[in-house]
């Protein structure tokens, strides 16, 4: 906004130009510029001329003495016929630049040097004087600068307004930020009109039919106007403040806009038909000619103001063509009306249309101050355009606008928030220089927010205002005081970094994708319809439209970047993907978030020598995941056969436990989900439901020395029931082992020739070893026997084979 000082000095006194850009710079309203529109009086002085005598080689010619305020008093030769002893004058010194470019350097003339120039109106550019020099007021101060005792031109500051502070796009607006730093009192032009005997409701009536829309809504009649040019003064003030003139009429809506901060509009009265004003929402295929000429369509939203027959203007926004003013108007309808803001904002947006009245209604105008407008304008109009103002106003009232009339402040709250000490008197007067009153009620301060600050809601909001007249500069630096303490990481955050680092470790790379899926993947998974899985959060605004669920599993993605890898020939993958899955809750509830891993395996090319001679990609995925159960240090995993999820094979599922708790899942990808997701390599699935590994009580990690003994293995193969768990047996040899079982492992499953029908064999190593000394080979062979018989006696296994090494 384009700020003429020289305007604003008449609603409020000024301090210099640049304390007050300063001021408003530290206060929030940023000072992008300074334009000064007369001379550039910046190097000059004001001085005192001490003496005068005659030059004593030149008769037109005097020598003078003048003080510059700046301690020794200079030689100036000087040929102004006016110049005298006592005069304050405009002194340039050398080295000056002049206002018209010239650079003043130390010159000797007849014969005497002159050490500066007393200056003429015409050197100063003020004027086409040149017979003498300048004489300044006795009052101005010797040695002050030029520029701030004699004013030339105007200085215009270009002020960014901050979204929120509406109310300082205006003067009266600025002067009352004036007042808050500088004090002193706004000075209001005269608003009320003298008014006729002929009454403004015998010529129009009002109507808000859009409560919403409209909150207020005021016109003021003036009959017999003379539309034509403006007087000079104000065309100047609107050029100033970067506008351009039109006719009188115009040119006095805009006026009081830049003075009042409040949008008004003229009609031509004549063009109004039915004598009615109404405030609506727009019909379809309502569409209205505005004046920049463009007919604009208009939407079921978008608020106008209409007659009795058709919309006259897009409220808040931009009048329209069919009521203009022009040089036959004779009696004009002015508009002041109070909108909604959010209705300005949308209009204007959806049009491409922003005007100065819209910038001002988006932001939120006083709506105590709808009447003063329509006042002034109307007072104006009978003084320049020689119209009779109708006597009292037409006014229709909508629904009041939300604000906020009344805010509790605790002085305790405020210091605690600035750092300062500031006590409740000082708290009440700095509110008090930006319109707050407030009153002191049980310990805190019960304040009242003026109508012009639609942005004071909250107490936070008032302690801003407290901190910007107190002085963000006089708020003493502190330097912030915290005790150190050891820093301690959720154990939901430790737990999934752990397990990324092990899955890693296992050679699987991790995706991050995003927590949105397809309706049809839960279809491709198989899940039942009465799945809780399904009822998944939806997002409003999806990047993706059909992608407008929240995840409430992960192996879908993982599926999907699957399927991409292995149509590029990717073959041998390991995927996993660590993040949070959404299960809705009751209505109005957030969703319930829990940690979740998920993983995918794939088989390789089987003509591989590495996929030929490795182990199934079952056992692969189950060994990831005991290691990775074992890296997470929450017990040990079990691995017990079961339908698992649908999206597992039947046949090759299993649920994975520990402490008798289910924690997640592990198999083969059923081939129908397979063939959904367009899979055709065979595939093995790993889920892991890690919140449920978190509520899990950590194992403590047991360390012992490595012994220097050597380890004794045996071998040993038994025939068991084929539909015997290995794991089960594997959990029991563990436990029956004793300390000086090291390790025992299940390498080796067997179906073939010489093992009865219905049976199968299983080979297991047992490492023998103990800290202190070598074992023996009877000891080794009594610990394997006492297995075996353990094996016989709950499995009803049988000895097939035994060996081992030392």
């Amino acid at each position: 906004m384009r700020v003429p000082l020289g305007w604003l000095a008449e609603w409020i006194d000024l301090p210099d130009p640049e304390a007050l850009a300063e001021a408003f710079t530290l206060a929030g309203l940023e000072v992008e510029g300074v334009e000064r529109t007369g001379p550039d009086l910046s190097g000059l002085r004001v001085g005192l001329v001490l003496e005068k005598k005659p030059h004593p080689n030149a008769d037109r010619l005097s020598l003078c003495r003048v003080d510059a305020g700046e301690g020794e008093a200079l030689e100036i030769v000087c040929g102004a016929p006016n110049v005298a002893a006592g005069q304050k004058v405009a002194v340039a010194k050398p080295g000056t630049r002049l206002p018209d470019g010239r650079r003043l350097e130390r010159a000797r003339i007849r014969g005497v040097e002159s050490h500066g120039m007393l200056c003429s109106a015409q050197e100063l550019g003020l004027g086409e004087e040149q017979a003498g020099i300048l004489v300044l007021d006795p009052a101005a101060p010797v040695g002050a600068p030029l520029e701030r005792w004699l004013r030339a031109g105007d200085v215009v500051l270009e002020v960014a307004i901050l979204p929120n502070r509406g109310d300082c796009l205006s003067l009266l607006g600025l002067a009352r930020e004036v007042r808050t730093h500088f004090g002193g009192e706004p000075r209001l032009p005269a608003c009320e009109p003298s008014e006729g005997k002929r009454r403004a409701a015998q010529d129009v009536r009002i109507a808000i039919e859009d409560a919403e829309g409209c909150h207020a809504y005021v016109g003021r009649v003036v009959r017999g106007v003379r539309v034509g040019p403006s007087p000079d003064w104000l065309r100047a003030k609107l050029e100033s403040a970067g506008l351009r003139a039109k006719n009188v009429i115009v040119d006095v809506t805009n006026l009081v806009l830049l003075e009042l901060g409040q949008p008004l509009h003229a009609f031509d009265l004549a063009k109004l038909r039915g004598g009615v004003v109404k405030v609506r929402r727009a019909a379809a295929g309502d569409a209205i000619t505005t004046l920049d000429g463009h007919e604009r369509k208009l939407g079921a939203r978008d608020l106008v103001i209409a007659d009795a027959e058709r919309a006259v203007a897009i409220a808040g926004v931009l009048g329209g063509a069919n009521t203009e003013v022009s040089e036959t108007t004779r009696d004009v309808l002015l508009e002041s009306a109070h909108f909604d803001p959010a209705r300005v904002r949308h209009t204007g947006r959806r049009l491409g249309v922003f005007s100065e009245a819209s910038l001002r209604f988006e932001r939120g105008v006083d709506p105590e101050g709808v009447r003063r407008a329509a006042d002034r304008a109307a007072r104006l109009l009978a003084e320049l355009a020689g119209g009779e103002v109708s006597a009292g106003v037409v006014e229709a009232k909508g629904r009041p606008p939300e604000r906020c009339a009344e805010v509790r402040l605790e002085p305790a709250r405020v210091n605690r928030l600035l750092g300062t000490s500031l006590g409740e008197a000082e708290i009440a007067a700095s509110l008090a220089r930006v319109g707050v009153e407030s009153n002191a009620q049980g310990g805190a301060l019960a304040c009242r927010i003026p109508s012009w600050r639609n942005d004071l809601a909250i107490p936070e909001d008032l302690i801003e205002e407290v901190a910007r007249v107190h002085g963000y500069a006089r708020i003493a630096a502190t330097i912030p005081r915290g005790p150190l303490v050891p820093g301690r990481l959720p154990e939901s955050w430790s737990l999934a970094e752990t397990a990324r680092d092990a899955l890693r470790a296992e050679g699987a790379v991790e995706l991050v994708m995003l927590p949105f899926l397809d309706a049809r993947d839960l279809d491709a998974l198989q899940l039942a319809e009465d799945d809780p899985r399904r009822a998944t959060p939806r997002v409003v605004n999806p990047f993706v439209e059909s992608e407008a669920q929240l995840r409430s599993t992960l192996v879908p993605s993982l599926l999907r970047v699957a399927r991409e890898n292995l149509k590029r020939e990717k073959d041998r993958l390991a995927l996993f993907e660590v993040s949070r899955v959404f299960r809705a809750t009751r209505t109005g509830e957030l969703p319930e978030e829990r940690l979740a891993l998920a993983a995918v395996f794939t088989e390789g090319d089987p003509r591989s020598p590495w996929e030929a001679n490795g182990p199934p990609l079952f056992f692969r995925a189950r060994g990831a995941a005991q290691r990775l159960l074992a890296a997470l240090g929450r017990g040990t995993l079990e691995v017990r056969p079961g339908t698992g999820e649908p999206w597992l094979h039947p046949g090759a599922a299993a649920e994975l436990l520990v402490a008798e708790e289910v924690v997640g899942s592990l198999g083969g990808l059923h081939p129908e989900v397979a063939s959904r997701f367009e899979i055709d390599l065979p595939a093995v699935v790993l889920e892991l439901d890690l919140e449920r590994l978190v509520a899990l009580p950590r194992r403590p990690a047991r360390y012992r020395e490595v012994s220097p003994y050597p380890r004794v293995r045996r071998d040993i193969a038994v025939v068991v029931d084929a539909g015997a768990r290995a794991g089960e047996i594997l959990a029991a040899l563990r436990r029956s082992g004793g300390d000086e079982l090291a390790s025992v492992d299940l390498f080796d499953r067997y179906g073939g020739p010489g093992v009865p029908e219905g049976k199968i064999s299983l080979a297991f190593r047992l490492c023998y070893q103990r800290g202190d000394r070598t074992l023996t080979d009877e000891e080794v062979t009594k610990g394997v026997e006492g297995l075996v018989r353990m094996l016989r006696e709950r499995f009803g296994a049988t000895l097939r084979a035994q060996g081992g090494t030392t």
